[in-house]
């Protein structure tokens, strides 16, 4: 093989609860996670010399795709050179995992590519070392996620047939927002709604629906709400005509990492 296409999905928080602060200073969590079909494209093409292209947001030295590749090639004692070409889709910092999704699929492009063979389990051993989002993103569909992320189970749970997502164009990043919330004690809802106004708003529009779900995606400030027909995802998707933000209808998927073949 010498060329691979992955799609690589989001994924939204249906619940996430906050637990006690670990003394290494991660958090430990309970939540329930569903990847849905807002997704990234990673090409990757066996090369002499590595290649990064495409939706370039940060450094190289920053970028969670070439440290996903580094890591697994110092796993491994194995350079795996390619180029790799991002199409991006996923929202960045609007906790939807669209940084941890590339990485997963960085691992699992990179092990079909060089068929590796490493098992999923090795995978998210290594995929743990690089952010927790990504272990539920190896796995994707609807888990029950604990820890600080590393254990992923597998559940079956009747969800919404359609998501609205509203993501406002304001950033969060992770690290301030758990340093909020330790500061606070505030959930991630409320310190979401006093940094972005849009949320409050938004929320009083969608009051008017009758809706299945309705919540905060991880640390925000993306939105969704769940419905059961299309007809409804539209409407209400079109209930705040000056939202300040990107606004999608997307459908649960049973996995978040689909290898594609060209």
């Amino acid at each position: 093989m010498e060329t691979l296409l992955i799609q690589a999905d989001a994924k939204i928080n249906l619940e996430l609860k906050i637990l006690e602060k670990r003394s290494d200073g991660y958090h430990q969590i309970e939540g329930i996670y569903q990847s849905v079909d807002l997704s990234d494209f990673l090409f990757f093409e066996k090369t002499k010399e590595d290649m990064f292209i495409g939706a370039i947001n940060c450094p190289a030295s920053e970028e969670i795709i070439l440290k996903a590749k580094q890591i697994l090639e110092k796993s491994i004692n194995k350079k795996l050179p390619c180029l790799i070409h991002l199409h991006k889709a996923i929202p960045i910092a609007a906790g939807m995992g669209g940084g941890s999704a590339d990485a997963a699929a960085t691992l699992i492009g990179l092990n079909e590519l060089y068929q590796l063979n490493l098992s999923k389990e090795k995978l998210a051993e290594i995929g743990l070392k690089i952010g927790t989002d990504i272990i539920f993103l190896l796995y994707g569909g609807t888990c029950r996620v604990e820890g600080i992320g590393e254990r992923v189970t597998p559940i079956k749970k009747e969800v919404s047939k359609f998501f609205v997502i509203f993501r406002p164009h304001k950033r969060l990043e992770s690290r301030r927002m758990y340093q909020l919330y330790d500061e606070t004690g505030k959930n991630f809802f409320t310190l979401a709604r006093e940094i972005c106004p849009d949320i409050g708003i938004l929320e009083e529009k969608i009051k008017q629906f009758q809706i299945k779900e309705f919540g905060l995606s991880g640390k925000g400030p993306t939105i969704f709400c769940g419905v059961e027909k299309y007809e409804l995802a539209k409407k209400i998707s079109e209930c705040y005509p000056s939202f300040n933000g990107d606004i999608f209808i997307c459908q649960p998927t049973e996995k978040a990492i689909h290898i594609i073949n060209l």
